[in-house]
């Protein structure tokens, strides 16, 4: 969180004296939804996604927008679980009201770009679950520890 804060205060400057900006963080629905066995990565995406709507309330009389992609897509870490664990995979997108997990390009990249852009210059402050609609109700992800 603190890399993410000092990189958004270097910039804020530029963005001022352009006279708009876009600041689009990447959290997690780790935290979200209370992931089991990931306290501190779950507590520092939160934080991130506090921190990104703090910004976008102070900075909106600057035209910056500050918003945030909770992704659920097949990261090179979920690639890798997935490998090991295909059982557990399956079962993951099969929870998912789409039916799979997302692609970082084709889902998760088009999202990026709208809140890069002027049409969404007037949204700030959201977090925007890119996610096939895992966020609803969470998705059950309990894995036995021994």
């Amino acid at each position: 969180v603190m890399a993410a804060f000092w990189a958004m205060q270097a910039a804020l400057p530029e963005l001022e004296k352009r006279g708009t900006g876009r600041v689009i963080n990447l959290c997690s629905l780790n935290g979200v939804n209370a992931h089991m066995y990931s306290v501190q990565y779950n507590a520092a995406k939160e934080a991130l996604r506090t921190l990104t709507r703090t910004a976008a309330r102070e900075w909106a009389p600057r035209q910056v927008c500050c918003n945030v992609i909770c992704p659920g897509a097949q990261s090179e870490a979920y690639r890798r679980v997935a490998e090991a664990n295909p059982e557990m995979a399956a079962a993951m997108a099969e929870a998912n009201p789409m039916g799979r997990v997302g692609d970082p390009l084709d889902d998760i990249g088009p999202v990026a770009a709208f809140l890069a852009g002027d049409a969404s210059r007037y949204l700030t402050g959201n977090t925007l679950y890119v996610d096939g609609g895992s966020h609803i109700n969470g998705v059950q992800w309990a894995p036995s520890v021994d």
